[in-house]
């Protein structure tokens, strides 16, 4: 069964969905019902969390599930 996530960043990056470059930020990406690791492009590892590792059930389109990455300050 389709399940469906966004995955939100200050700027437009690759989202990277079980090692494979799937979408885009900002964007509602469309996965299978299960469990997915889910990171941004890792060329530009300036981003925190460095990953989410879940289980994406019971979503719609019109309801995604919302990751949010932030930016690392430049310090750390």
């Amino acid at each position: 069964m389709d399940q469906y996530l966004k995955v939100v960043f200050p700027t437009r990056r690759h989202v990277w969905i079980d090692g494979v470059a799937t979408g885009w930020t900002n964007k509602v990406c469309q996965v299978e019902t299960g469990h997915h690791v889910v990171t941004l492009s890792p060329t530009h590892p300036n981003f925190q969390p460095e990953q989410f590792d879940l289980l994406v059930t019971g979503t719609r389109p019109d309801a995604p599930l919302i990751l949010e990455f932030t930016r690392k300050d430049a310090g750390t």
